[in-house]
């Protein structure tokens, strides 16, 4: 009973921890970033694009090997037109490997039912023998929810360039 009751508590305490790390940027404020910035709090911008709404973007940032991805929200503008951007989700992920990449926004080479879709975001591998994607995982950005949401990958399908 004792080391049922241990593991409980690690899995709990494992769930906390990986929850305090995205929630740390929940929330989080700043200008319109350009590419290869770094931010305030340490992270360094990678790409971005707009969802379906124009009034929500997709952000991929890295801070040291940890690779994630914003669910933004455009909260004020300044005189100049610049953004101020709202974190809303938070989506982690630990050593990527080499092949692996996002597809999200407009440049994005995946469909969903064969319909292009502003809100999807996929996680590939690219297979260099074949020049084709390998579906890994996908979600979709819910613009009324402000949230990242797993999605079923058979539907998807990425074409390679």
């Amino acid at each position: 009973m004792k080391k049922i009751t241990s593991i409980a508590f690690l899995v709990l305490l494992f769930s906390v921890a990986s929850q305090a790390q995205k929630s740390k940027y929940v929330g989080y404020k700043h200008k319109g970033v350009v590419f290869g910035e770094t931010l305030s709090n340490g992270v360094k911008s990678v790409s971005g694009g707009l969802t379906s709404n124009e009034k929500l973007g997709i952000s991929r940032y890295t801070k040291g090997k940890k690779y994630m991805l914003w669910l933004e929200e455009i909260v004020s503008r300044d005189d100049a037109g610049v953004p101020t951007w709202k974190v809303r989700n938070v989506l982690t992920f630990d050593n990527m490997k080499k092949n692996q990449e996002f597809h999200f926004s407009y440049n994005s080479p995946c469909t969903l039912d064969k319909k292009d879709n502003n809100d999807l975001i996929v996680k590939t591998e690219f297979l260099p023998k074949t020049k084709t994607y390998k579906v890994l995982e996908a979600w979709k950005a819910n613009t009324k929810t402000l949230k990242f949401e797993a999605i079923d990958t058979k539907k998807i399908q990425c074409k390679a360039s």
